[in-house]
């Protein structure tokens, strides 16, 4: 809960950090603050060579071209104005497959906390950058090897539909 509560801190820090645009700054996945904290740790950023639409769409297109079920695309940004308030672009895409989550969560049903899976694009001050976890730091959070539930196909298969999107 502790580590969740770090990573929700976290990606907080970082969509605050967005709002700001009198300065331009390197883009930070994570507040220097938490980075030592294990699930600061298992976040991964990577920037993207796009805008924020072109990465968005992107990111949509990796998404589909596999077997994977989007189950929300979540527009932060338009929650915001909703609220009266503003926020940079920010896009939350939640997705799985049952056959790659299952093992997962059969190692520790708590597993299902973090699943399904999630990418977060971000519009930060000096560019777009996408989000992820690192599957295998999240199962060592939960205490499952992470070469027991396969997390390294799960982490190549993250990583490539990251690199389509952002490259």
């Amino acid at each position: 809960m502790k580590q969740t509560l770090l990573a929700a801190a976290a990606i907080a820090t970082l969509a605050i950090g967005a709002c700001e645009t009198s300065e331009p700054r390197q883009p930070a996945a994570i507040n220097p603050q938490l980075a030592n904290q294990p699930a600061a740790q298992g976040l991964v950023a990577e920037d993207s060579t796009h805008d924020f639409a072109t990465t968005v769409s992107r990111l949509e297109a990796a998404l589909e071209a596999r077997p994977l079920t989007v189950f929300a695309t979540v527009d932060h940004a338009a929650g915001a104005r909703d609220a009266g308030l503003e926020l940079a672009p920010s896009t939350l895409f939640i997705f799985g497959n049952p056959e790659a989550g299952t093992p997962l969560m059969q190692a520790n049903p708590a597993l299902g906390l973090e699943l399904p899976m999630k990418i977060l694009v971000v519009q930060t001050g000096n560019g777009v950058q996408i989000l992820r976890q690192n599957i295998s730091a999240v199962a060592r959070q939960y205490g499952v090897a992470p070469q027991d539930v396969n997390a390294g196909s799960l982490e190549a298969t993250l990583a490539a539909i990251v690199g389509e999107a952002a490259g």
